[in-house]
């Protein structure tokens, strides 16, 4: 775990009939579990059985359940739950740009959560907007907000200087470019 001071935090939990699904999914197989659907085995058994699921499900879900964004003095923290088992650390040193985005998640990643191949990756939640940010060798990532510009306002400010390029020319509707080739 990085020891960096973090300067903003955003939350975004997946989307509530995802919730609403899983919990509805996890409370059936406990009702059904301790109704006596399977009666081969013994109400010990069944109720062992029924806390095993429950405590999966509350474990899967601090595991996974949200997408935590953290913008501190050297670079930019993803993990997805409570617990950050599953993260990505982004350096400010290799962000060339940062940009407010509305995108198709499905048409472009398949979905939410941790997709992407190649060069182009998102880390998302819920929704259609997010901050795009241009690596170094050609990468680029996505990160899922349901405030992107203010995510991408504090990035800004973090990075300070730090930034490699910076498209400012695209966000108000100018030429583009501003890129280093530009330079």
């Amino acid at each position: 775990m990085s020891t960096d001071r973090t300067l903003y935090e955003e939350r975004t939990p997946w989307p509530g009939w995802v919730g609403a699904l899983f919990w509805g999914l996890v409370a059936l197989m406990c009702v059904a579990m301790l109704a006596g659907w399977d009666t081969s085995l013994p109400l010990a058994a069944r109720v062992v059985v029924t806390a095993l699921i429950a405590g999966s499900a509350v474990g899967l879900n601090a595991l996974i359940g949200r997408l935590t964004v953290r913008v501190q003095e050297m670079g930019i923290l993803l993990h997805l739950g409570s617990v950050p088992l599953i993260r990505r650390r982004v350096p400010f040193t290799e962000v060339l740009s940062a940009t407010s985005i509305q995108y198709r998640p499905l048409v472009e990643f398949g979905g939410w959560g941790v997709r992407g191949v190649g060069k182009r990756k998102a880390w998302t939640a819920r929704g259609d907007r997010a901050v795009s940010l241009e690596l170094t060798e050609g990468r680029q990532l996505l990160i899922g907000s349901d405030r992107p510009e203010r995510l991408e306002d504090r990035i800004r400010a973090a990075a300070g200087d730090r930034l490699k390029w910076d498209r400012i020319g695209d966000r108000l509707g100018g030429s583009g470019g501003g890129g280093p080739e530009d330079s």
